[in-house]
């Protein structure tokens, strides 16, 4: 005889009238699941690897509520949209919700990007579209890609006159202009957008580097994907894109999302592409061995077919255990997490005060107005951080085990060969 909980589930598929063959296994792994208390991580991998390689293994579901949850820490909580229209289970009403929700923000995104677009091409200024929309393109549903904000690189000597033309154009800046920052923010209709002059990793000072990118820009490629038609970088340059996002996000938090937009593009990467072209140039920026680590982690956990050489010398096991604790831009770590961040990114006495100066320059509004107040806005910062520990109840006790987790998080960027700095610099090309 079997269980109420099974009944109860056969009742309901019944009542949505998708009694197949393929739901009944899912059924009877959602049953398994919560018999056996499977991990949320377990769910989360099964399900990714479904909806993205259209994956025919039993499903394993759990709790669908906590299941949307946790991947909606880590930005991805889209992605099944149209696996769940099609496969209705209980529980998943608001899951479906969110996912009309993204599809219809994915659209306003799309079209605020396209009047972008006109605007830079109609006055000769041409550029690229990074992250976003060019991620999204190797996506079986690009719609179901979380965006945030519409990001697009241009040449440097395009960079103020592009900045003028949107001020003039509506586009307002989000926040004051830093002329050594890599990027101005602008809001318009309730869309972000980020003009760049460079890859926020990319050192200032190497040429060379700089040069490849403008060249790309010379170089761009045009792409169509559901009726939108943008320009990006050559299919080697936006393997450098985005293998930079996941370097700069890495160290504070870094979400499934980031390295699900990795794994889409290798999927569809020609192989004599990835051993002529991008290898070498991840080799020379010394991001290869976090590339191969992350391409590593996504045949293991997200169902990637591309076979690493000496796989097991990854750290592939550590790494996905620290972006699954982070969740995406650290939000699952919460206000305790920083603090790990914030031992990681610190190398010695000097960096340290380095860091606390440049946070209290970017949030003391005093020291923006008046500069007598600069030389101490890292003092400002100690008190700040201070309020923020008490306001968050966080012990002294509490302060020390993360400062040890950020010790240990140090250690596995260093297993990356990676080091507390996120800028890249070209070795030699």
């Amino acid at each position: 005889m079997n269980p109420p909980f099974y009944d109860g589930l056969q009742k309901t598929l019944y009542y949505y009238n998708n009694a197949n063959i393929a739901l009944v296994k899912i059924v009877i792994q959602i049953y398994n699941c919560n018999m056996k208390k499977c991990s949320e991580t377990d769910a989360i991998f099964s399900l990714l690897r479904t909806v993205l390689h259209s994956g025919t293994e039993n499903l394993i579901i759990g709790d669908p509520g906590l299941l949307f949850t946790q991947m909606k820490e880590q930005s991805v909580a889209a992605l099944p949209g149209q696996w769940l229209k099609a496969h209705p289970l209980p529980g998943t009403e608001q899951w479906l919700i969110f996912c009309a929700r993204q599809q219809a923000h994915w659209i306003r995104i799309m079209h605020a990007q396209e009047e972008l677009l006109n605007l830079l091409e109609a006055n000769g200024i041409p550029c690229v579209i990074i992250k976003g929309a060019a991620a999204a393109m190797a996506y079986p549903y690009p719609a179901l890609r979380s965006m945030g904000d519409v990001d697009f690189l241009v040449k440097r000597c395009d960079y103020e006159l592009a900045a003028a033309l949107l001020e003039e154009n509506g586009y307002r800046l989000a926040h004051d202009k830093n002329p050594a920052a890599h990027h101005y923010g602008y809001r318009k209709d309730r869309i972000s957008f980020e003009l760049h002059r460079r890859l926020g990793t990319v050192r200032e000072t190497d040429e060379r580097l700089l040069s490849l990118f403008e060249d790309g820009i010379e170089q761009r490629e045009w792409h169509d994907t559901e009726g939108f038609r943008f320009p990006v970088l050559p299919t080697a340059l936006n393997s450098l894109v985005l293998i930079y996002h996941i370097n700069q996000h890495l160290r504070s938090g870094l979400g499934l999302r980031q390295i699900i937009d990795w794994m889409m593009y290798i999927r569809r990467l020609d192989e004599n592409v990835w051993q002529e072209q991008v290898l070498p140039m991840l080799r020379e920026t010394g991001m290869e061995r976090l590339a191969l680590t992350v391409t590593a982690m996504c045949r293991k956990y997200l169902g990637l077919e591309k076979v690493v050489e000496n796989s097991e010398d990854y750290p592939v096991d550590d790494l996905m255990d620290y972006i699954m604790e982070k969740g995406n831009f650290g939000r699952k770590a919460g206000e305790e997490g920083r603090i790990a961040s914030y031992t990681l990114s610190v190398t010695g006495i000097d960096s340290f005060f380095k860091r606390l100066q440049e946070g209290g320059l970017s949030r003391w509004k005093a020291a923006k107005r008046f500069a007598v107040l600069r030389p101490f806005a890292w003092i400002y910062q100690v008190f700040r951080i201070a309020g923020v520990l008490v306001k968050n109840k966080i012990s002294p006790g509490t302060f020390l085990r993360q400062q040890r987790k950020g010790m240990e998080q140090k250690k596995l960027m260093e297993s990356l060969g990676l080091g507390a700095e996120r800028e890249i610099g070209l070795k030699k090309f």
